[in-house]
C-alpha cells in the first residue's frame, strides 16, 4: 500500500489513473471499523484501485467541539488498511488542506444543508461540504463509497456533486451495529462506559417511529413524541432532534405523512456527554433498509 501525504504528489498520482482503471474512494476520519472495511471491500470488489482518506477535518468541529478529542490510531489503521489490499492512503497534512490563506468554503443553501443537522451544527456541515469537494477534486474517483448512517452527509454530496458538477457515482452501503443495535461510528470509543450502555437507545426510539408507522400512525408529531419518550429514559442523552424528513431533500414532510407511505427518513440526533451521535431508519419503496 501507498501512503501520500503530500497534496500535490496525491494531485500527480489522480492523473495518472486515467488509463490505470477504476478507482473506488472512502473518505473517513481515521479509527477505522467493521463499517469502513465493508464500505473498503465493495470498493474492491468493483474498482481496479481502491483510495482511502484519512483526515480529521477541522472545519466540521463546532465551537464547543475539540478536533484533538477525536480517537486517532493511525498505526492500527495503517494495518487494517494493508489487510483489506487497499492500494492509496492519502493522509494529507491539515496545512496543506487549510493553508493559512484559505479562504473557499463550499456553503450549500439547499434543505439539506439547512434543516437538521444544518441547524444545530451549521459549521459541521459547511466543512464537510468543503473537505468532501477537496477531496473529490483531488482524488477524482470513480465511485465514492459512503455508509447510511451518516444519511445527512450522503445527501449532502449527492447536493454538491449535481451542482458542482464533480464527475463521480456515489455508493452507498447499509449501516452496520452492534449486537446491541448501536450503530458503528468512530465516535463511540469516546463515550464512557454509563454512556455506552445508553447509547443504544437512539436504536430502540428509532425502532418506536417504525412501530407506529408500521401500525398505521400517519401524524409525524406522534411519531416524534414516541421516539423521544424512548431517548428520554436515559438523562445522559441530551436531544437535538428527533424526526423524520425526505430521505434525498431532507424537506420536512408535514405534519400528517401520506399513505401508503414509500420514502421517509426517521432520523435521531443526541449529544452524549461530549460526543455527538447519529442514527437513522431509511424506508425506501415502501421497505426498510434496516
Amino acid at each position: 500500500m501507498r501512503i501520500i501525504h503530500n497534496l500535490d504528489e496525491m494531485i500527480e498520482t489522480a492523473r495518472g489513473w486515467l488509463s490505470g482503471g477504476s478507482v473506488g474512494f472512502i473518505p473517513t476520519m481515521g479509527y477505522l471499523h467493521a463499517g469502513h472495511v465493508s464500505l473498503i471491500q465493495a470498493a474492491r470488489q468493483e474498482c481496479e484501485i481502491t483510495v482511502v482518506s484519512i483526515f480529521v477535518n477541522p472545519l466540521q468541529f463546532g465551537p464547543d467541539e475539540n478536533p484533538g478529542d477525536y480517537p486517532r490510531n493511525f498505526a492500527r489503521d495503517v494495518q487494517l488498511l494493508e489487510q483489506e489490499q487497499v492500494d492509496v492512503l492519502f493522509a494529507p497534512r491539515p496545512d496543506e488542506m487549510y493553508p493559512p490563506d484559505f479562504a473557499t468554503y463550499v456553503h450549500c443553501t439547499a434543505p439539506v444543508a439547512q434543516r437538521l443537522e444544518g441547524a444545530v451544527r451549521p459549521e459541521h456541515v459547511q466543512g464537510y461540504a468543503t473537505i468532501i469537494t477537496k477531496l473529490l477534486q483531488i482524488i477524482r474517483p470513480d465511485i465514492a463509497y459512503f455508509g447510511q448512517k451518516n444519511a445527512q452527509h450522503v445527501a449532502l454530496v449527492r447536493q454538491v456533486v449535481l451542482d458542482l458538477n464533480i464527475d463521480v457515482q456515489l455508493r452507498v452501503l447499509p449501516a452496520l451495529r452492534e449486537s446491541d443495535g448501536l450503530a458503528l461510528s468512530s465516535r463511540n470509543h469516546l463515550l464512557t462506559a454509563k454512556e455506552r450502555r445508553a447509547a443504544p437507545l437512539l436504536y430502540k426510539a428509532l425502532l418506536a417511529g417504525k412501530a407506529l408507522l408500521d401500525q398505521g400512525e400517519r401524524q409525524l408529531s406522534k411519531i416524534e413524541q414516541a421516539m423521544s419518550a424512548v431517548l428520554a429514559a436515559s438523562p445522559l442523552l441530551r436531544l437535538d432532534y428527533a424526526t423524520a424528513c425526505d430521505p434525498d431533500t431532507f424537506t420536512h414532510p408535514g405534519n400528517i405523512l401520506p399513505n401508503p407511505l414509500t420514502d421517509l427518513l426517521l432520523v435521531i440526533a443526541v449529544r452524549v456527554g461530549r460526543t455527538f451521535l447519529v442514527d437513522n431508519l431509511l424506508l425506501r419503496d415502501g421497505v426498510w433498509m434496516m
